[in-house]
């Protein structure tokens, strides 16, 4: 539902982070990380906001679920965006939400 699609926003709310693409919204509740030619930004680390942002206008090439591990969000400028879904990661009971365009019924890790 995301190939295709370029992040329109990034929204940074209370302790999450939010990827939205012009109406399918990613919800990371476990901290994100953004990966590019080697550097990697955790959120919410310093610098990781800002590289958080550059990633709009982005177009997702690919996206893999490893409903153990992680969500990984493979961009077309080069960016790869990890949603950690273990347990280690989490911050609370849920790790990620997605809500899709059509019918707005929300995925939950």
């Amino acid at each position: 539902m995301l190939v295709g699609r370029a992040i329109s926003a990034v929204c940074f709310v209370m302790d999450y982070v939010e990827f939205h693409f012009d109406g399918p919204i990613l919800r990371s509740l476990s901290n994100p990380t953004l990966a590019f030619r080697g550097n990697e930004w955790a959120f919410p680390t310093p610098g990781s906001r800002d590289a958080l942002c550059s990633i709009i206008g982005a177009t997702v090439e690919a996206v893999e679920v490893d409903e153990d591990a992680s969500i990984l969000v493979r961009l077309d400028s080069g960016h790869t965006i990890t949603v950690p879904l273990d347990p280690g990661s989490r911050i609370g009971p849920e790790a990620a939400h997605f809500v899709s365009e059509e019918d707005h019924v929300m995925d939950v890790w």
